[in-house]
């Protein structure tokens, strides 16, 4: 094409832009929020230096210059425009930042380190290129039958324990779905089928994995009465390398598996007193995540529970239980199962993954309550502007280390044969959270809880374990909303 032509055209579609766009409305949604956080004593031992890290050792890695104390500044972004393109279809997008919805205060501010001197990089800061994350595109289109969601969109299921859409403003994941997802109601029943790809190395079904199934929810407000199932099958080709396993060896390939889901769900309400119930159940071929060449038998539940009664209009008391099942150590099947990262019920148990302290490879939010069995007594004051939120949670392991016998440390996925017994106590925690709503869109809160930890946290695997401290933590936050 000649340059000048060329120009013409440019010059012609740069101009019509606004036009196109003023043709189709956007609304701006989103939200953003930092948070400032201090850990004391996370090791949850009292010695400072490493006395045994090994698979068999509970012990978490010293953080760079033997510090028991951590503390840092992260923050949450989401912006979520949708376009109405007519009556028939919506366009929804979400964009987020970095890892788990965001990163860290003092993360991007880098120069090069070729050509600037030492103190050139002290007192000069410069924000650096930062990844930008497409968590939601996807076409909502509605028809006389069905609504349908087409793209990469988020969903929930339930309590959110397995299946969770992250929407929230401190969610630091989110369940999400690349394929499609058909809404159907008819009368009270809504049916839910979809079918998405999880991984796509490739382009045959050797090399992919790929999850299907439906919903199906009955929701009777006018009884106070909901109730449900989700069934599902997920499945991996023998030549995905996406997902992958380290439980006996470095990382391997996870190879074939095919896993069936099945999430039980029950709501009621009495009067004042309400209570939910989640029941999932994980069965089938999981690969060779315990034994390399042999595929690995998978069996996993759970169990939760949250019950509220609201006293008056301000004050409401509660309770929460649940059993998630964890792995004897045994080969040849697993039987551990971990919970959604955003499904948490206490402010330092289960809350945040300690080995990310010492090891940049991995993120401090990606942890999971699993092989725990928990209760959970808990009070909520509500004002206009105010909201006080305490509690009191008790947990112990399911499976522990047992002497002479082969078993499992579930936070460093590892399979050991242990020459001591391990306790199951985790512990028992006391938080505190505050919440004031200063208008609509803005918020500030805090938080408090203290760790009586539990001796589960001292197992070394030697005669002499370590001896166990509490730990404290103390947050502050800001958040909007719009």
């Amino acid at each position: 094409m000649p340059k000048h032509l060329s120009k013409i055209v440019a010059t012609t579609a740069f101009a019509l832009i606004p036009f196109v766009a003023s043709a189709l409305p956007i609304d701006w949604h989103g939200s953003f929020g930092v948070d400032t956080t201090l850990v004391s004593d996370f090791r949850r031992v009292s010695n400072k230096s490493v006395n045994s890290v090994s698979d068999h050792s509970q012990e978490v890695a010293v953080a760079p210059g033997e510090k028991s104390s951590l503390s840092w500044q992260s923050y949450v972004f989401r912006l979520a425009p949708s376009i109405v393109i007519n009556d028939a279809a919506t366009f929804f997008g979400e964009l987020t930042t970095g890892y788990a919805n965001g990163g860290f205060l003092g993360d991007s501010p880098q120069l090069s380190q070729t050509n600037v001197n030492g103190a050139g990089l002290f007192y000069h800061n410069q924000a650096a290129g930062q990844s930008l994350n497409v968590r939601k595109a996807y076409l909502e289109i509605y028809s006389d039958t069905a609504t349908y969601l087409v793209g990469r969109h988020s969903y929930d299921w339930a309590l959110g324990a397995i299946y969770n859409n992250g929407n929230e403003t401190w969610d630091r994941h989110a369940s999400s779905r690349d394929g499609i997802t058909m809404k159907l109601k008819v009368g009270n029943f809504h049916l839910t089928p979809f079918w998405s790809k999880t991984s796509n190395p490739g382009f045959t079904d050797a090399s992919n994995a790929k999850e299907y199934g439906t919903g199906l929810l009955y929701d009777n407000p006018e009884r106070d009465i909901a109730f449900g199932l989700l069934y599902g099958k997920k499945s991996n080709g023998a030549n995905d390398t996406f997902y992958k396993t380290s439980i006996n060896t470095a990382n391997v390939n996870l190879g074939e598996n095919k896993i069936t889901v099945t999430d039980l769900y029950l709501k009621k309400i009495f009067g004042k007193f309400d209570f939910a119930a989640e029941i999932p159940l994980m069965s089938g071929e999981l690969g060779t995540t315990v034994t390399g060449g042999t595929s690995t038998t998978y069996s996993a539940k759970a169990f939760l529970l949250q019950a509220n009664y609201k006293m008056t209009d301000t004050w409401n008391l509660g309770v929460d239980a649940g059993q998630v099942s964890g792995h004897d150590g045994s080969g040849g099947k697993f039987s551990a199962l971990y919970l959604n990262p955003n499904f948490q019920v206490a402010n330092l148990l289960f809350r945040y993954n300690l080995n990310a302290v010492a090891d940049s490879t991995q993120s401090i939010y990606d942890s999971y309550i699993t092989n725990a069995r928990y209760l959970k007594l808990k009070s909520t004051y509500a004002s206009e502007k105010w909201t006080f939120d305490s509690a009191i949670i008790y947990a112990m392991a399911l499976e522990v280390a047992k002497a002479q016998v082969s078993s499992y440390n579930h936070t460093k996925d590892k399979i050991f044969t242990a020459a001591f017994n391990q306790s199951d106590s985790l512990g028992t925690e006391v938080d505190f959270n505050g919440k004031y709503q200063w208008n609509k869109e803005i918020s500030i809160g805090t938080g408090l809880g203290y760790l009586f930890t539990g001796d589960y946290f001292g197992f070394t695997d030697t005669a002499t374990p370590n001896k166990v401290k509490n730990s404290l933590l103390l947050q502050v936050n800001t958040a909007v909303s719009f």
